[in-house]
């Protein structure tokens, strides 16, 4: 909701529209982020001032391929998608989130080759972590209930995997 014309409102970070106006609103505010990118502005904001340090990006394969991303430790991406596509998706969060350094993880299972395929054809360097563990005891268990998607919760393990 944005606030009445004229009003008053104070926050950490205003994230200004593509115009960089504020709509006739009074903002004090510790910082200010203006990109052309909403999902790039958003990533900032939750960043600033200083951006992000480390991307860990996790990706399950199989039959469609499930991708998480951390940036620091603030999980910002999950999602199932085609494996063909992935290392396109990998590039696209690389340039949203602008991380001084990166690590993309890959699970060594079934749908492994396709998924490495897309990656490379995108330049992207990325460390295979074996699954024996990521699917059957992940390191966040306790996520599971709420996760509820496997799939999701290994590409998690993964990323998170050193």
């Amino acid at each position: 909701m944005l606030p009445e014309p004229n009003s008053s409102v104070t926050c950490d970070v205003t994230v200004l529209g593509i115009e960089g106006k504020l709509l006739g609103v009074n903002v004090r505010s510790s910082g200010f982020v203006e990109d052309p990118s909403a999902w790039r502005a958003l990533l900032k904001a939750l960043s600033h001032p200083l951006g992000f340090n480390h991307l860990r990006i996790g990706l399950d394969p199989g039959v469609t391929c499930s991708l998480a991303a951390y940036a620091d430790n603030l999980l910002i991406w999950v999602e199932k998608l085609d494996c063909n596509i992935t290392g396109k998706r990998v590039k696209w969060l690389l340039e949203i989130v602008e991380p001084r350094r990166y690590t993309v993880n890959v699970g060594s299972g079934e749908g492994f080759e396709r998924l490495a395929e897309s990656l490379l054809a995108e330049n992207l360097n990325f460390n295979i972590v074996p699954e024996e563990t990521t699917s059957t005891r992940p390191i966040l268990s306790r996520l599971k209930e709420i996760i509820g998607d496997e799939d999701i919760l290994a590409a998690m393990t993964i990323a998170l995997t050193q």
